[in-house]
């Protein structure tokens, strides 16, 4: 009888433990399935036949610190009815598999919070192994348990320069539904077609991509296409600051500029006061630029609508080049722009998404692929 060891549950169904060998570096479990019959997969008939048995050898979780392998007897199955020999399943492994998924989970868990190679390292397995069991854990997007409704799209930069991809959310759950490489309108009517229901969807929020923009109509032509509000402002303020040309930074008079008047103190008003009384252009931009901000703030669709078009009247009329331009933009999209009205969205959680996945990627500079 041995007085130094114990026993404890291998906790792998269907498995009937055959022997157990140890040593001070590993643990080695001789295991069979416990089922008598295999399932034929050409005519569906129940067979006891054994044709074969193989012996594998497969890699589990560690315990204890000791590497534990799993000495499996497999049967090839005869069936007496249609002759086809047939490897019985192996649902603790998966086909083809050499390591148990109690592992691969394991793996995939660590290497949340570590990199790979340490991962590997810790766990005696290869660093190709880590990387497969992530994927397998964490890469695919699951089926929703709800119907997508509204729907974000917005590209990030993955490597510079110009390696673009694009992620889509549902900004009801605020998971994600597909993210693929690429931001051309092909690579996005793709994934609309296969992740976008023209029966559920009813307004998606983009920026003022024309691929975008193309690719929706032409895949749910149907849909509400919303212009994200952050963008459109945003073209009002890069065209201030090509009227007053420097450079943005905290606290000078670029940066008072952009800044909304609201969130400003008396002491920077009258400073803001006192250059735009010098500057007729940067008074002209600048009130340009907040008449902008106050369209949003209009409370109905008619009132948001005439706000807009006496908007882009005005800076076509103006003398400031820069804001002639964007007003020739938020003519071609002043549908997509009022189209926030009738669904008040944005894609903010979609750029905190990406704003994550890009700080990830910086956090693993150096390794070799986008996973």
């Amino acid at each position: 009888m041995h007085r130094d060891c114990i026993a404890i549950r291998l906790r792998l169904p269907g498995l009937v433990v055959l022997g157990v060998k140890e040593t001070a570096r590993w643990i080695e479990v001789t295991a069979q399935y416990e089922r008598r019959e295999g399932v034929c997969p050409r005519c569906e008939r129940s067979t006891w036949q054994v044709h074969q048995w193989r012996l594998q050898r497969k890699r589990d979780a560690k315990l204890w610190g000791k590497e534990v392998w799993l000495a499996l007897f497999k049967r090839r199955f005869h069936c007496r009815r249609c002759g086809k020999v047939f490897t019985e399943p192996d649902p603790v492994c998966g086909p083809r598999r050499r390591t148990t998924q109690r592992l691969r989970s394991t793996v995939a868990r660590r290497a949340r919070e570590g990199t790979v190679r340490s991962v590997a390292r810790e766990e005696g397995v290869s660093e190709g192994l880590v990387e497969r069991s992530w994927v397998e854990a964490y890469a695919m997007v699951a089926a929703p348990s709800q119907p997508h409704v509204f729907l974000g799209l917005d590209g990030f930069c993955v490597r510079r320069p110009g390696r673009m991809w694009t992620g889509m959310w549902d900004l009801e759950s605020g998971k994600a539904v597909a993210v693929v490489p690429g931001e051309r309108q092909a690579d996005v009517e793709r994934m609309l077609e296969r992740h976008a229901s023209r029966e559920s969807v009813r307004a998606v929020v983009i920026d003022l991509s024309e691929a975008y923009r193309q690719a929706l109509e032409l895949v749910l032509p149907e849909v509400a296409i919303v212009a994200d509000k952050f963008h459109v402002l945003a073209l009002a303020g890069r065209a201030l600051h090509e009227v007053r040309g420097e450079t943005r930074r905290p606290g000078n008079l670029a940066w008072l500029l952009q800044r909304g008047a609201e969130k400003l103190n008396q002491a920077a008003r009258a400073r803001l006061l006192q250059a735009r009384s010098a500057d007729p252009r940067l008074a002209r931009a600048w009130g340009l630029k907040e008449a902008l901000r106050e369209v949003y703030r209009k409370k109905g669709w008619e009132e948001a609508a005439a706000a807009l078009a006496n908007w882009i009247e005005e800076a076509e009329r103006s003398d400031l080049r820069p804001f002639r331009r964007t007003a020739a933009t938020l003519r071609r999209w002043q549908q997509e722009v009022l189209n926030y009205w009738r669904y008040p969205l944005t894609n903010a959680l979609v750029e905190g998404k990406h704003n994550r996945i890009k700080a990830l990627k910086r956090r693993g500079y150096g390794y070799r692929n986008n996973r």
